[in-house]
């Protein structure tokens, strides 16, 4: 698994080192779409958060249920 890593450490860095130059133009207009992206993101984060804040703290709150001094409760049988 290391040298699987390495390898591809490797392979990510020979390809950053050899890339050619585009020459190409970027738009003025594409910094403020990123900037539109991230803060749209963030606030869409922002909201799923708020909304589900109550479950999100009871996932990481839960208390083991307690086992009862008289064992687990076992439905009678109906004939």
């Amino acid at each position: 698994m290391k040298s699987r890593t390495i390898w591809f450490a490797l392979f990510l860095l020979y390809f950053a080192m050899a890339a050619m130059p585009a020459h190409a133009y970027i738009d003025p207009g594409s910094g403020s779409f990123i900037f539109q992206v991230v803060v749209g993101g963030l606030l869409g984060a922002a909201f799923a958060v708020k909304t589900f804040w109550r479950r999100i703290l009871g996932f990481f709150s839960r208390k083991p249920r307690e086992a009862s001094p008289e064992g687990p409760k076992v439905p009678e049988k109906v004939d």
